[in-house]
């Protein structure tokens, strides 16, 4: 008895401690009544160990606020602001029952996880009390209090009026606060850091404030303040009037890396559309936009940002990891992977809840470096096909040896068989007349058919044979500045191929799919179409002026090639007007206008239509937009190229995160999802009603949703009916929507999930229709009609 009660209590005991030290932070979440309690969860105890989470209630955390960053080196600044926690004693509370904290509401302290060391610092209440400071915009120390030049400082940076207040203190003497104001005319503050013990505002229209901290015997004037001038370079992603983002700043060793995140207006920090980093050159003061991270990889929540190496955590390089507001998601963007992936590192957390953020807990320990093996299909510059084994040391092996080997290991069956010498002219006759894809299984049955038939050339495949019995559209996707572009069949079991387009696609996006051509962007002016199974290309007229490439939805009408062919793109310019760039077959130069929404006849309103990140439709002679919520925006050809919001359909449901039309035989359909894909709902257009009707079934079809394109076709095969494909990963299967079981599935695993967690989406990609089909000099010149 007396056993079990003494281990009851070291059980309690460890309760109260934090998880040990990890290479990789802490990701955790604050949970049940007064935010007590705290569970944590470490991507280092990913994939051996599971999602293993630990319940903990830690006194120093309940309840609280807390700041993290790289300059703290662990150390933690805690502020308890939480006046409904009843752990905390409060001033002036009648309340005769013991608390089982020391701390009370006001109190802010220094507390390090490993070393469990506390610092008390001066009360904070007076400050947040205080009505001119409305909130706290960030807290960071400029070192641990443990610095031997006695210069630590922690600053807390308060948004209030007149101006910004930094009030500041140093750790150990109890002097209280100090407060120095930033002119608020410099703007909205746009990060806060703290970088070889100086601290660093970043301001827009490139202002920055520089704060040197001076020694012990400058009580006077403890700081040197310097007005910077930081080049802030474009961001590359910048879509309509204005772009709603969130930037931080993350110090990694000697580098310091600015992370912006951009939403969608209607949705800031609730769905993140796309993250670009810069780095800061401190010799020049610009921040230069970054393509790849090396060993670093960044962590940022609320109120934390945090820097580690891949190489300690035994985790991908260059990637950033972070949480957003009322979310229990955990995300990762992959920058040389161009992707976002999701997942839910706590699914079983307790009510309510808290939004999540990181502790970093530092160790020195080294964690065994894992690899990950893969086999994919290569197309090379001589268009040869190769395995192609993937690790850290690029090994390839030559589908000859590899074949070999399998025959080895099955006794030599197909050996067996006899040669196929004889039949080597009837061979090359049958792979003449097949379609590339065709030619491609064919050559690929075996190591005779292999060494008897060429490898297929797709730039100059037979342009007499470009119709296959069956063949569905393929997911084609690159990654950041990789011209190796990747292409997925979904129909025969995510089978991969790979084009080295180098010398055709430099700094190319994929905007828009039709036909087997893509519309791409190069730079931000520059337009072209590509067909990548020819390699044929066809340039557009670059925008004019100072206009760029800012546009939620581009579309053309038909195929490039065609005399009638239109482009037509659009963008939100604030809540009643949209902003409209088209150009037809043969124009030398984009027309554009801003046309404001379509008036209410009622009360002469303008209706609110705000589009979406999908592709215009374009379906009888007319342009059709879908907004966030249903409603439907019409450019007419016909009509002098007018604009029009549409009274009708409503939108037919709420509570819409993403949205995409997409026509289906010859219907108009809209596919609306909620939160990272947890409800999916289809509606067809009844054009005599004008309203939008519930599709339980898409029978014998299927959709291929993006926001680049989206297609429908008949189902190749009768596994592929009634679903919906997706540009989003599970391992390296594809995900599909199957209407059957109202569950996302992945072809060859078992993975089957309401919603979109543990996959992965590339940002630049589209769906497209293999188009083998060759066209005259005269086609390719846009301005020949």
């Amino acid at each position: 008895m007396e056993e079990k009660l003494a281990e009851a209590e070291r059980s309690s005991e460890r309760r109260h401690l934090p998880p040990g030290p990890r290479a990789a932070p802490w990701i955790m979440f604050q949970h049940g009544k007064g935010k007590k309690d705290q569970t944590f969860f470490n991507l280092c105890d990913e994939p051996s160990n599971g999602k293993k989470t630990y319940r903990k209630c830690i006194p120093e955390l309940s309840g609280n606020s807390f700041w993290q960053s790289p300059s703290n080196e662990g150390w933690l600044i805690v502020l308890c602001n939480n006046p409904k926690d009843d752990n905390h004693q409060y001033p002036n509370s009648n309340s005769s029952s013991k608390s089982s904290s020391k701390w009370k509401f006001g109190d802010c302290f220094l507390w390090n996880p490993e070393s469990l060391e506390t610092i008390q610092l001066p009360s904070m209440l007076h400050n947040i009390e205080d009505s001119k400071y409305n909130h706290i915009i960030d807290a960071v120390m400029s070192s641990p209090p443990s610095n031997p030049d006695y210069n630590s400082m922690v600053f807390f940076l308060f948004g209030g009026c007149p101006d910004y207040a930094l009030v500041f203190c140093r750790p150990g003497v109890y002097t209280g606060w100090r407060i120095q104001y930033v002119p608020k005319e410099l703007g909205v503050v746009r990060g806060v850091f703290c970088f070889k013990g100086k601290l660093h505002i970043s301001f827009p229209r490139d202002q920055h404030i520089e704060i040197e901290i001076l020694g012990l015997d400058h009580e006077v004037e403890p700081f040197s303040i310097q007005s910077l001038h930081a080049n802030h370079q474009p961001l590359s992603a910048m879509l309509g009037r204005f772009t709603p983002f969130r930037e931080l700043y993350v110090v990694s060793c000697d580098e310091v890396f600015r992370v912006v995140q951009i939403y969608h207006p209607k949705f800031l920090q609730k769905e993140v559309w796309t993250i670009e980093i810069f780095r800061m050159d401190f010799s020049s003061m610009t921040w230069v936009n970054v393509k790849s991270l090396g060993d670093h990889v960044l962590f940022f929540g609320k109120n934390t940002t945090m820097s580690c190496s891949a190489t300690e955590m035994g985790l991908a390089r260059g990637c950033v990891y972070f949480t957003l507001p009322e979310d229990m998601s955990l995300y990762k963007f992959d920058l040389e992977g161009e992707s976002i992936s999701v997942s839910l590192p706590c699914p079983d957390l307790p009510m309510p809840w808290q939004s999540s953020d990181w502790v970093m807990i530092p160790t020195m320990i080294r964690v065994a470096d894992g690899r990950r093996r893969t086999k994919d299909i290569v197309v090379t510059n001589e268009e040869e096909y190769i395995i192609k084994e993937v690790e850290e040391n690029k090994t390839s092996i030559n589908v000859d040896e590899k074949e070999a080997e399998r025959h080895k290991k099955s006794e030599g069956e197909i050996e067996k068989t006899g040669s196929w010498d004889i039949l080597s002219d009837a061979i090359l006759e049958i792979a003449s007349h097949l379609h590339p894809v065709d030619h491609i299984h064919f050559r690929a049955v075996s190591r005779e058919n292999r060494s008897t038939i060429p490898a297929m050339n797709w730039r100059t495949a037979s342009t007499n044979i470009i119709q296959t019995t069956s063949l569905s559209p393929w997911l084609v996707f690159s990654e950041k500045d990789d011209h190796i572009y990747h292409f997925i069949d979904p129909m025969h079991n995510n089978e991969k191929y790979h084009m080295n387009l180098s010398e055709f696609l430099f700094d190319s996006k994929i905007r828009f799919s039709k036909g087997g051509w893509l519309l791409m962007s190069s730079g931000k002016k520059t337009m072209f179409f590509f067909n990548p199974f020819t390699r044929e290309r066809i340039q557009l007229p670059d925008f004019p002026g100072h206009y760029e490439y800012m546009f939620f939805g581009i579309s053309f009408s038909s195929l490039p090639t065609e005399s009638d062919c239109v482009v037509f793109a659009i963008t939100e310019w604030g809540e009643n007007a949209v902003f409209i760039f088209f150009i037809s077959r043969g124009d030398t130069s984009w027309r554009y206008r801003i046309v404001n929404n379509t008036r209410f006849p009622s009360n002469g309103k303008c209706m609110e239509f705000i589009p979406w990140f999908n592709s215009p439709v374009f379906y009888n002679r007319v342009f059709y937009c879908l907004d966030y919520d249903g409603k439907l925006g019409v450019f007419d050809l016909e009509d002098q190229f007018s604009w029009k919001v549409l009274a009708k359909p409503e939108g037919p449901c709420s509570s819409v995160y993403q949205s995409f039309l997409v026509e289906c035989e010859g219907k108009l359909l809209s596919v609306f999802l909620g939160h990272l894909g947890s409800r999916v709902l289809i509606y067809r257009l009844d054009f005599s009603k004008m309203v939008w009707v519930k599709v339980k079934s898409l029978g014998k079809h299927l959709l291929l949703i993006s926001h680049t394109s989206c297609l429908s076709a008949i189902a190749p095969k009768s596994r592929m009916e009634n679903k919906i494909y997706f540009p989003r990963f599970h391992g390296e299967g594809i995900l599909f929507y199957s209407l059957d079981t109202c569950r996302y599935h992945c072809l060859g695993s078992g993975h089957s999930r309401p919603d979109f967690y543990d996959t992965k989406e590339h940002l630049n990609c589209s769906w497209i229709e293999p188009n083998w089909s060759r066209t005259t000099v005269q086609e390719l010149d846009w301005l020949s009609v």
